[in-house]
């Protein structure tokens, strides 16, 4: 069992590597043997990157800096806590923006990592398939993407203090990262499915950039409809087409990502977070917050001081 002394030793140790020295090309990517990497890279502002196609595939996280990365000469926008894979066999670069210069990590996976589980062949298969498909990042405004952040940071977790049992618990996170993420990827629409000129799917879009400034207020599917000029029937199932969840959940969302951040960065009471994030009911919140995460608001907020990424059972 690992102590909070430890807990604590051990996120220093990988506070300090995020500080590392900032790099004016790529880093290199030194895969394992077990065929999964974390590479860590900050950018400096003169940062050239050479279009690069590698055997592997790439999934970005990026923690500061906004840039595009250019896959099949189109650039692909990013910025800070955006997710994106970018499959094997795919030439790619990334140009930052002035004054802008990325942090991010990097993720490396042999598509042979796994290859003795069948579930894993498919799933990393069917990620570079969607990916090549999609070729967008993952954003806040994708349901459930919140997931990731937390698996990398696993990973990264497992990948530097390499303690008994550490590459299947990378392993079993891996899998669990790349389901995600397909499932997120099979239910958002492509580009090119998607018309942005199209004035519903614009209304839609206004309800959904309304809803993640006002989350904390009183909502109700109704209003949201009419301001989209819909009907109800209409509204939830055009709401799902464009975002890939309903309009609920995307809700949800909004008001567990605002309760997450005043859980770690503050010392507020639960209950004053459950109201300031827009619940009314605190077992409601404590259901979907634990629905959403994982875990309970009280284990959440411990997690975050120490960057632990245990669940509530042990």
């Amino acid at each position: 069992m690992i102590t909070l002394d430890r807990e604590k030793a051990v996120m220093g140790n990988m506070l300090e590597q995020a500080n590392a020295k900032e790099t004016k090309y790529p880093i290199p990517i030194d895969i394992p043997e077990y065929g999964i990497y974390i590479g860590e890279s900050h950018h400096q502002p003169n940062f050239t990157m050479e279009p690069m196609c590698n055997h592997y595939t790439k999934i970005y996280y990026v923690l500061e800096g906004v840039a595009d990365c250019y896959v099949k000469s189109k650039p692909v926008h990013l910025e800070k806590e955006y997710i994106f894979v970018v499959p094997r066999e795919m030439w790619h670069h990334l140009k930052d923006k002035d004054n802008a210069p990325l942090s991010l990590y990097i993720l490396a996976i042999e598509n042979s990592s796994m290859e003795e589980l069948q579930t894993f062949s498919q799933q990393i298969d069917r990620l570079n398939q969607l990916s090549q498909k999609h070729l967008r990042p993952l954003t806040h405004h994708d349901y459930a993407a919140y997931e990731i952040p937390r698996m990398f940071r696993k990973i990264l977790y497992e990948q530097r203090v390499s303690m008994d049992g550490f590459v299947p618990a990378i392993q079993a996170t891996l899998l669990s990262m790349i389901v995600a993420i397909n499932r997120i990827y099979e239910n958002v629409p492509t580009i090119a499915q998607i018309d942005a000129a199209n004035p519903t799917f614009a209304r839609i879009q206004k309800v959904a950039e309304y809803v993640s400034q006002t989350f904390h207020e009183p909502i109700i599917i109704e209003n949201m409809a009419r301001m989209a000029c819909l009907s109800i029937r209409q509204f939830t199932n055009q709401f799902k087409a464009v975002h890939g969840v309903t309009f609920i959940q995307y809700l949800h969302y909004q008001r567990i990502q605002f309760a997450q951040k005043l859980l770690a960065e503050t010392d507020q009471q639960i209950a004053a977070i459950c109201f300031e994030s827009g619940f009314n009911d605190l077992t409601h919140f404590y259901r979907v917050f634990k629905k959403m995460t994982k875990v309970s608001p009280r284990r959440y907020r411990l997690n975050s001081r120490y960057g632990i990424t245990t669940s509530d059972k042990h």
